[in-house]
């Protein structure tokens, strides 16, 4: 069937019988905008605890759960991927509604880790549960759609949430988290009682012998692990350093920041489709090693913002922030279609779960080594990313040479 010409132009997929997907997806989203910018102010207003205490308790719960996270790959081919992505709800909705119960910093860290846990498993299923029910030439245009959806959904939440925290008292707050949780269980229970036309079957016989032996015999593919996890770090760090970086080193307005993501926001939830129609006949090392140029440039431009004029701060900040989304246009579709197609189907959760890991290990290095890298200088985190997207560019090029050709160069729906 083909696609209204409209909807071709802009790059959407075809989602007949797969819909519950991208809602599955949204809801996501929804729950995270509404609840990761307060969560720290929940917290401190609902159990009276220290900040600094539950900033530690919860980093600490996160670095717990990197490990239990690579248990979701075994996990998922075990069970499917339909059936893990319920669990996650399950356990999301607990660790998030868990949170409302909490007194103590022990009551917040288990919490924290059973959410923590759960978000793992999520994403490694949803990403297994994508590539068992859409069909392959389909895929790069549902991995667009998804992106772009997400990025909606975050924003909607965010601004939903503003709303609610501006109320006095902590039943706005109670609110967010009552409503984060009830999000997840709506999650579970959707995709529980849905049967895809294509049935996931991904159990079989072997796949408890195969471990994760298979996936540390793939040398290419962990070779794309590495340079994502390269990536992912140019990608964080801006998001975490720039509110500080442009407060504290520049001393220019920090509304700027929110203004500026705002936009990229917005401008990858309207644009991600498109751009993944231009680009889904060339070779995904290739649209890797533009991201990884454009990553490189908007480092190489914050390092310079100390030089501009204060009254071009604003604009200049827009355009290396404006750089940074060109970058992750280029990257998002193009990293997980290629660790959709690299999977085999039996082991496709493992695949899904060791690159997983390259972006949680990425989240968690990011805040400690861009605090010191800034306490060394304010052109120093900027330096350094750019030496690693360097690095990505230059391992995208060998690994260009490795990758078999129907995972470099993805088949595409025709009309």
């Amino acid at each position: 069937m083909s696609l209204h010409p409209v909807a071709e132009r802009l790059g959407l997929p075809r989602t007949r019988g797969n819909g519950r997907l991208l809602v599955a997806l949204a809801i996501d989203a929804l729950g995270n905008g509404v609840m990761a910018p307060f969560l720290l102010l929940f917290l401190g207003a609902w159990t009276g605890l220290d900040l600094l205490v539950i900033g530690s308790v919860l980093t600490a719960a996160r670095l717990a759960a990197l490990p239990l996270g690579m248990a979701a790959g075994p996990l998922t081919d075990r069970l499917g991927p339909r059936r893990a992505l319920v669990l996650s709800g399950a356990a999301q909705a607990a660790g998030t509604g868990g949170f409302l119960l909490c007194t103590g910093p022990a009551q917040v860290a288990a919490c924290a880790l059973l959410a923590a846990v759960g978000d793992a498993v999520f994403w490694v299923a949803y990403r297994s549960l994508t590539a068992a029910v859409v069909p392959e030439p389909d895929r790069p245009r549902w991995l667009g759609a998804q992106i772009a959806l997400r990025n909606a959904a975050f924003a909607v939440g965010g601004l939903a949430a503003a709303l609610v925290v501006a109320a006095p008292g902590r039943t706005g707050l109670a609110v967010l988290a009552a409503a984060n949780a009830a999000s997840y269980l709506v999650l579970a229970v959707m995709i529980g009682t849905w049967h895809p036309a294509v049935a996931p079957t991904a159990r079989h016989s072997d796949v408890d012998a195969v471990s994760y032996r298979v996936v540390l015999a793939d040398r290419p593919y962990l070779l794309f692990v590495g340079v994502n996890l390269l990536l992912v770090v140019a990608m964080a760090t801006p998001a975490l350093l720039l509110a500080v970086y442009v407060g504290e080193v520049l001393h220019g307005p920090v509304w700027l920041v929110g203004v500026a993501f705002t936009v990229e926001t917005v401008l990858i939830a309207l644009c991600q489709t498109v751009v993944g129609r231009v680009l889904e006949r060339r070779r995904r090392t290739s649209v890797l090693r533009w991201a990884a140029l454009a990553f490189a440039a908007s480092s190489a431009a914050y390092a310079l913002l100390p030089a501009v004029p204060g009254g071009l701060l604003g604009p200049c900040l827009l355009g290396a922030v404006l750089i940074t989304t060109a970058a992750n246009l280029l990257e998002g579709p193009t990293g997980i279609g290629l660790v959709t197609d690299a999977a085999p189907d039996r082991v496709r959760g493992r695949y899904t779960a060791v690159y997983q890991l390259s972006w949680n290990v990425g989240k968690a290095v990011v805040p400690g080594a861009a605090a010191w890298l800034l306490d060394r200088g304010p052109a120093v985190p900027w330096l350094a990313l750019t030496a690693c997207c360097v690095l990505a560019y230059a391992l995208l090029t060998r690994l260009s040479r490795l990758l078999p050709a129907h995972v470099d160069r993805p088949a595409v729906a025709v009309g």
